[in-house]
C-alpha cells in the first residue's frame, strides 16, 4: 500500500511541476541557473546533455525542417513558373494557327517538345461525313471505346494514372511506345467532344494524387481554339 501511494504521490508531483512549468513559460528566465544543472536525454546518442543544449538541438532540428520545407516551396513555386511558361507558349502558338490542320501539327509537335511528353493522342468525335474524317483525330460519334474513356472524365476534368486496358492503350495510341502512365483531357464544345491522351513510359509521370489546374488549363485552351476553327460556339 505504501508503494502504490508513494508512485501516486510522486506522479502528482510530476504532474503538478509539468502544469506550473506549462503555466509559466518565463519560469527558467528568473532561474537560468538551473539551465545548466538539468539534464536530458540525448535523442541520438543517449548520453546526457544540459536542458540549454538540448533546446539548441531542438531548434536546430527546427530550422533544418523550415530550411526544408522553403525549398520545396521555391523549387514548386520555380516548376509553376515553367509550366506557365510553356502553357504561354503553346496559347500563342494556338493564336497564330490559320486551320484545323495547324491545330493537330501544334498540338503533337509543340506540345509534345513543351512537356517532354513520350506520346500524344487526340481524338475528335464529329458528326458530320466529309474531308475531316481523313484525318485520324477524327470519328464518327459514339465509338464504344471512346465513350468508356469519356465515362472515366467524372465532371468533365482530366485524370491521370486511369487503370486502362490494353484495348483502350491500342484505341489511343495504336502501340506506339510502351505507354506507362496516362493523363486524360475531356474537350467539351457545344457541338463537339474530344479527349487528349497524354502518354508517358514512366509509371510516376502521371499519378492520381497529381494536381490538375494547368491540364484543365490546356484543355480550355485546346477546346477554344477548335471551336473557333470548327466555326462553332465553345463551350
Amino acid at each position: 500500500m505504501t508503494n502504490k501511494k508513494q508512485i501516486r504521490e510522486k506522479l502528482s508531483w510530476e504532474d503538478a511541476v509539468a502544469r506550473h512549468l506549462r503555466d509559466n513559460p518565463d519560469y527558467f528566465v528568473r532561474h537560468l541557473d538551473l539551465l545548466e544543472i538539468l539534464r536530458v536525454p540525448h535523442p541520438a546518442h543517449g548520453g546526457a546533455v544540459s536542458l540549454i543544449e538540448r533546446q539548441i538541438d531542438a531548434l536546430r532540428d527546427k530550422y533544418a525542417l523550415s530550411e526544408r520545407q522553403l525549398r520545396d516551396l521555391v523549387d514548386m513555386a520555380r516548376d509553376n513558373d515553367r509550366i506557365a511558361a510553356r502553357l504561354h507558349r503553346f496559347a500563342l502558338a494556338l493564336i497564330d494557327c490559320g486551320s484545323v490542320d495547324d491545330v493537330f501539327e501544334t498540338v503533337h509537335g509543340l506540345l509534345r517538345q513543351e512537356f517532354d511528353l513520350d506520346i500524344i493522342s487526340l481524338l475528335i468525335e464529329w458528326p458530320e461525313q466529309g474531308d475531316r474524317e481523313v484525318r485520324p483525330e477524327f470519328m464518327l460519334p459514339r465509338e464504344p471505346r471512346f465513350e468508356a474513356l469519356w465515362a472515366r472524365c467524372a465532371d468533365r476534368k482530366p485524370v491521370c494514372a486511369p487503370a486502362l486496358d490494353a484495348q483502350s492503350l491500342q484505341f489511343l495510341f495504336q502501340k506506339k511506345g510502351d505507354v506507362k502512365s496516362t493523363a486524360l483531357i475531356p474537350l467539351q464544345g457545344t457541338a463537339w467532344r474530344g479527349l487528349l491522351a497524354l502518354g508517358s513510359h514512366d509509371h510516376h509521370r502521371f499519378h492520381a494524387a497529381m494536381g490538375t489546374l494547368y491540364l484543365t488549363r490546356l484543355g480550355e485552351l485546346l477546346t477554344h481554339s477548335l471551336s473557333i476553327r470548327f466555326n462553332v460556339p465553345g463551350p
